[in-house]
């Protein structure tokens, strides 16, 4: 049997998902807190990315070679999309894990600190709000650049207004609580992994072979003529992606507490290591090396 071209493609993603995945696990790289938050961004990362394939893919895309996908259209977009997507946010979780972990471990912060971290906090949602006026400022120019670039197809640039939303969401959440303790080096490599690998995948494959297409009246119209008028949205919607990693950082802080408060931490004793054992407590003089200070930290910037 020969499966259509848009659906072996997919193993762009799969194969390193797969790959990184046996190594991270295999070795036990992961604490319980970590395994769980890994499992649990996942599968919130797959939950959303089948909710907006079903909302909006219809909206921006064009599916133009029907011979290129299995044939199966759940909500009426291709079966592949919904694994390219998922796979494609897996894969970005997966390799920044890859550098925190093993790759890049000497600018991983040791686990007790989150423990020390979280006890200090009074709350966990502190809004950027410097944040929330660069996503007002950046939508309001999103929408002069369509009108005068991409004039005669409305005012609303929709498919930029979706990708700023989802980027600045998690950033205006959670930046401010979990800024201390993303490892910047391994978030720069899954960007630039990340986003070269996404725009020589899709120029030379996806818009040339016709797995989808954009629907430009909903682009700003800036479009990349010698890349298949591919439009600058889809340059920077993987780079921008790269910022759930926020949300991994987020629950692991959420859950590393002196004592064990993640669910099943029994059951997941088997894919990581419990970094309580060994430890006389998380008092004394070692409460000094905590990266920041409970009304110091997160409250600034």
């Amino acid at each position: 049997m020969q499966f259509p071209e848009y659906t072996v493609s997919l193993l762009i993603w799969v194969l390193p998902d797969v790959a990184i995945g046996i190594f991270v696990f295999g070795k036990r790289l992961l604490s319980v807190e970590k395994v769980y938050a890994f499992l649990l961004t996942v599968g919130v990362l797959a939950a959303i990315g089948c909710g907006l394939d079903l909302l909006f893919a219809s909206r921006f895309f064009t599916f133009p070679e029907p011979r290129s996908v299995l044939g199966w259209h759940p909500g009426g977009v291709p079966f592949e999309e919904y694994v390219f997507y998922i796979s494609g946010f897996w894969f970005i979780l997966f390799l920044y894990v890859f550098c925190d972990e093993w790759y890049l471990k000497a600018y991983n912060l040791p686990d007790e600190w989150y423990a020390r971290f979280r006890r200090r906090l009074d709350r966990l949602v502190y809004p950027h709000w410097r944040g929330v006026a660069w996503l007002g400022g950046l939508a309001l120019l999103s929408v002069a650049a369509k009108v005068f670039l991409n004039p005669g197809h409305g005012w609303l640039p929709g498919y930029f207004l979706f990708l700023l939303l989802m980027a600045y969401g998690p950033f205006v959440l959670f930046y401010r609580v979990t800024r201390r303790f993303v490892n910047w080096r391994g978030f720069i490599v899954t960007v630039l992994v990340t986003t070269l690998l996404s725009v020589i995948w899709e120029v030379t494959l996806a818009l040339p072979r016709g797995y989808w297409n954009y629907q430009h009246p909903s682009m700003l119209g800036i479009f990349i003529g010698v890349w298949h008028d591919l439009p600058i949205e889809a340059v920077t919607v993987w780079g921008s992606s790269t910022l759930v990693i926020l949300i991994y950082e987020f629950v692991k802080i959420r859950y590393f507490t002196p004592a064990p408060t993640t669910p099943w931490h029994k059951a997941l004793k088997k894919l990581g290591y419990d970094w309580r054992e060994g430890q006389s407590g998380l008092s004394g003089s070692a409460e000094g090396s905590a990266p920041a200070k409970k009304d110091s930290g997160p409250a600034t910037g």
